[in-house]
């Protein structure tokens, strides 16, 4: 500002005696008004940087936010898909580059594939040649929340899914296999538990268990009965692990029992 002009006469004249003329009133004027606008300018730029600070970290969290918020939504997508995936398998499963087979399909039965998705007790039948053809020439199109009338153990009639009725009559026990169907059902049931998702110890458990009886010194003795005696052996204490899993009688079927057989 012009310090000489008018408006600062006023001004000068409280600055101005016997030592001070007007013009070095104007000077000294000047000074302050330097020194003050620096002052302000200071100010006024720290106020300006705390603004825009203020507006950075505020542009921050809202894009921290809103990142947060589509994580949360991707992450929500995720899970609801993974879990749709495991509820309905068949309708996410990848389409195989595989020409259509010409033989069969080794896929259990509806009500095998319920006992092994439980991790339940379930016979080699369904899981030989024959119950495999069996399976892939019934009726398919059983609803797995359809409901049947079933006669219980105490004469009860309960209510039970479709997919877990089964006529046992039909079903050939383990003991009476053929130790070809054996084989056969010991491969097939390995692979269901694999898909399935049975805990890795389980199924190096029943490896060892089937080879443990394959290898026998029974196994290859004229004696029909001894053969016979494994299968047995077998199916007896199968069905006795799976009651016992899971409580204080529990044990592994790695090691045969010679007192047992």
């Amino acid at each position: 500002p012009d310090f000489s002009s008018d408006d600062f006469v006023e001004a000068c004249l409280q600055l101005t005696n016997d030592t001070v003329d007007d013009e070095q009133a104007s000077r000294i004027l000047g000074t302050l008004w330097d020194i003050q606008n620096a002052k302000d300018t200071q100010r006024w730029n720290a106020r300006k940087e705390e603004e825009a600070q203020t507006a950075r970290y505020l542009a921050e969290q809202v894009a921290e936010a809103l990142a947060q918020q589509q994580r949360h939504l991707h992450d929500e997508e995720e899970s609801s898909l993974a879990e749709e995936c495991k509820k309905n398998k068949a309708k996410y499963a990848p389409v195989p580059d595989v020409e259509v087979p010409s033989g069969l399909v080794n896929i259990p039965a509806l009500y095998a594939t319920c006992k092994l998705k439980k991790g339940e007790y379930c016979e080699l039948y369904f899981f030989t040649n024959v119950g495999l053809a069996e399976a892939e020439s019934s009726n398919a199109s059983i609803n797995d929340e359809a409901l049947t009338l079933l006669k219980s153990d105490n004469g009860q009639h309960i209510w039970i899914p479709a997919s877990h009725s089964r006529d046992k009559s039909a079903i050939i026990k383990d003991e009476d296999l053929t130790w070809e169907q054996f084989g056969e059902a010991g491969l097939c049931l390995i692979s269901a538990m694999r898909e399935h998702d049975w805990q890795r110890d389980r199924i190096d458990m029943h490896i060892k268990f089937w080879t443990g009886l394959e290898e026998h010194p029974w196994r290859r003795s004229s004696r029909n009965h001894l053969n016979r005696a494994l299968l047995l052996y077998q199916s007896q204490q199968r069905q006795k692990w799976h009651r016992a899993i899971g409580t204080a009688e529990g044990f592994s079927l790695a090691k045969l029992n010679e007192g047992v057989l």
